[in-house]
């Protein structure tokens, strides 16, 4: 059934394949007119990946090795997509080993070729030994570089060396993090001067905001319509009205204890989940707070009637 079932980001093995393809036209020294002609509906990530890696003739030999580097896991992606829902189960036994070959090259805990890669790229780079970014040790060793250009490179190689969530190309960053790494392989940094920053992490505390507040609101049985009629009266910096009509169109008028129970549930991961839950935006929590919008009414009034 697993096989059946869609992915939940249409398109993302489709879309990780085309960057696999693009790229390997780039390295065969194919010219940018004909990754456009193969690809225009990514014509705008095409350009930009010609113009921030140059000529490939031009590459050095560590750019060469952070190249390779880098496929390993997006040639994992174009094969094997998280969000697919496949497991080894209903794999071939065949496809099992392939799968497992490939995430052995990309383990840290053995040496594969991404371990290999790593080691050749410090050393032609001379860099520290590169560290996952979610080591521990790639703060630490990363501090002790005082070069401010080697420092930039050892973090554009220890990003490629984490991957996306490891091998979890489902993370809402996936395409980001990709073209970071372009850019930090052409460029010998990760930051790109003409993307707006922070864009994805407001637009999430945007929407778990406004789910949080439906759900608060639903349970404490206050009508939408009056809801929203007060939030016409706040500026809050964005609009939570979809995000909240989609929690009160989904629950319906019926209130059992099992909805209510599940609601509250629901409320309580969106909010306190720490991989990514409304609590980390922190910010955003004490902007909506201090115009007197919070999320927590229904849950402050149950635990003063406990009390």
């Amino acid at each position: 059934m697993a096989r059946q079932m869609k992915t939940s980001q249409p398109g993302q093995k489709e879309s990780v394949k085309t960057i696999h393809a693009v790229l390997d036209a780039y390295l065969a020294g194919e010219p940018r007119q004909n990754a456009l002609k193969a690809h225009p509906e990514a014509a705008g990530f095409v350009n930009r990946l010609y113009q921030w890696l140059g000529a490939v003739s031009q590459l050095s030999k560590v750019q060469r090795k952070m190249l390779d580097r880098m496929l390993l896991t997006i040639g994992f992606f174009a094969k094997y997509s998280t969000t697919a829902v496949d497991t080894l189960m209903a794999m071939e036994e065949s496809e099992q080993q392939d799968m497992e070959a490939l995430m052995e090259d990309w383990s840290h805990d053995k040496n594969g070729r991404g371990v290999r890669l790593d080691a050749e790229i410090a050393d032609l780079a001379g860099l520290p030994k590169i560290h996952p970014r979610w080591n521990p040790e790639f703060l630490k060793t990363c501090n002790q570089i005082e070069e401010p250009h080697k420092k930039e490179l050892y973090k554009v190689c220890c990003a490629i060396a984490a991957g996306v969530q490891t091998l979890s190309d489902c993370h809402h960053n996936t395409f980001r993090y990709i073209e970071g790494w372009i850019h930090g392989i052409g460029t010998g940094r990760l930051g790109i001067s003409t993307r707006k920053a922070q864009t994805e992490k407001q637009r999430l505390g945007h929407m778990l905001f406004g789910y949080a507040l439906g759900l608060d609101r639903w349970l404490m049985r206050v009508p939408m319509q009056f809801l929203l009629l007060d939030l016409g009266h706040i500026d809050l910096g964005f609009d939570p009205r979809n995000n909240i009509l989609r929690v009160y169109a989904c629950l319906g008028e019926e209130v059992t204890e099992i909805k209510r129970w599940l609601a509250a549930c629901l409320w309580y991961n969106l909010v306190h989940n720490q991989q990514g839950g409304l609590i980390s935006h922190t910010d955003l929590i004490q902007q909506c707070k201090d115009k007197g919008v919070t999320v927590h009414e229904w849950m402050d009034s149950v635990l003063r009637r406990k009390r």
